[in-house]
């Protein structure tokens, strides 16, 4: 009997261990994503109806003229 719970014990364990390892992953697979596409995700080019191109910051909702 004691064996058996031994056993359910170690069962519950070995799932948080894994849930945390999978979430681990998961976290720094999109980390990682996040920072190689950190210019496309926070920057975006804009052009007017004269043909002058605008950055778009979209963190800070500001808006520059490219030179």
């Amino acid at each position: 009997m004691k064996n058996l719970l031994n056993i359910i014990i170690s069962e519950k364990n070995l799932i948080k261990k894994r849930n945390f390892f999978i979430n681990l992953l998961i976290l720094s697979s999109l980390a990682l994503v996040f920072i190689k596409n950190f210019d496309k995700v926070r920057y975006s080019s804009v052009e007017d109806i004269n043909g002058y191109k605008y950055t778009l910051d979209r963190f800070t909702s500001k808006i520059e003229l490219i030179k």
